[in-house]
Formats: C-alpha cells, sequence, structure tokens
C-alpha cells in the first residue's frame, strides 16, 4: 500500500495510507533522527463524512509496518534513525529518563529568558518520568499560563500532550501545566536503535 510522509510542522511527522492518517512525534538529537513509534492522533476518512477520530489504539501489526517504513523513508534520505516506542509490559513500575534532567534544565533557561523566574513566578518544575514530560507548579498569576504554554511548547514541540489545570490546596498552589511525550498512565517509552 502506498503511504505518504512529511514533517508539516516542527515536532510532528504526518504519516497517511489509504484512508487512514496518524501523526507522531519526531525531533533530531545527538545527528539522528528520533521517530516516538506511539501516534498521537489517527484519524480514518470517511467517504459520507468528514474526518473522524478512531480509538487510541495501534495494534502491534501496524506499528511495526509503519515504524519500518519510516525508519527505511530516513534512511534512504542519509539520516541514522532511533526509535521511541511505549512500555509494553504489564508491570506497573516507575520509569526513570535522566535525559529529562537536561529538558528541566533547558526549561528552567528558557522559562528565565522569557522573563519568568523561579520562585517569583513559578514554583517548581517536575519531572514526568511515565509519560516523559515536566510539570511547572504553582504559576502564580492566572496572566502567566498562555505565555508559559506557549513558551514551553515550542521549545518541546514533539511532546504532544499537555494540558493545565488548577491547585487551590496544598503545597505549591496556583496553575499547573504539563507538557509530555506519552499521553498520562502509560508507563513510559524505551528507546531502541533502528540501527541495530
Amino acid at each position: 500500500m502506498k503511504c505518504k510522509i512529511e514533517r508539516p510542522e516542527p515536532g510532528v511527522l504526518s504519516y497517511s495510507e489509504g484512508g487512514t492518517h496518524y501523526r507522531f512525534p519526531i525531533y533530531e538529537e545527538d545527528g539522528r533522527v528520533v521517530f516516538v513509534a506511539w501516534p498521537t492522533t489517527q484519524r480514518n476518512f470517511l467517504l459520507l463524512h468528514n474526518w473522524t477520530r478512531t480509538p487510541r489504539e495501534f495494534p502491534d501489526a501496524d506499528r511495526n509496518r509503519i515504524t519500518a517504513r519510516i525508519v527505511d523513508h530516513f534512511r534512504r534520505q542519509g539520516f541514522r534513525v532511533r526509535v521511541v516506542t511505549r512500555e509494553e509490559d504489564d508491570e506497573p513500575g516507575l520509569q526513570f529518563h535522566p535525559e529529562l534532567f537536561e529538558c528541566k534544565g533547558l526549561a528552567t533557561e528558557i522559562l528565565d529568558a522569557a522573563g519568568f523566574s523561579w520562585l517569583s513566578d513559578y514554583g517548581s518544575i517536575d519531572l514526568l518520568h511515565e509519560e516523559f514530560g515536566l510539570e511547572i507548579c504553582g504559576i502564580n498569576e492566572e496572566t502567566s499560563v498562555e505565555p508559559i504554554v506557549h513558551v514551553l511548547r515550542s521549545a518541546f514541540p514533539h511532546w504532544h500532550y499537555h494540558h493545565v489545570y488548577q491547585k487551590d490546596h496544598g503545597r505549591e498552589r496556583g496553575w499547573k501545566f504539563a507538557i509530555h511525550m506519552f499521553p498520562p498512565n502509560c508507563r513510559g517509552g524505551r528507546w531502541v536503535e533502528a540501527d541495530q
């Protein structure tokens, strides 16, 4: 089956085959293309209707076929490829991604450059190991939320999931903004070298 692979915007890979369209996170790191083999959206085109969302399921056969085509696509262009997949086991457990500490440092620098100071404008940046992302906690002013969202979504365009909520009790009251690569409660991901 013929497929179409595009990068319509930073952090997004668009893949279409037949009447199905997927959007995947993608980014470059250390001279490699990093493809996240779990779609953030999947839509099917129905002849009499517009695009409709389908349930968030990604069968192994589809993942393997699509991943192989995308890896081949980038290899033919001369890129080295690394593939990230969701954790497959059913064992609940804490994921640990030490590279998130670098992301936290980058987020701190970016927020500082945008005029947001730690302890003045927000309380902390927490690591979301399970979802592979960050959570900015204790944002004091509601007017600061949207600029913080914009700055961090621009810095991490391959992290497609995000949400904002207000915490009105306990430690670090105020607004929270979470941005991450995998959907909530997905048990993180694992890194696979496609070169193997």
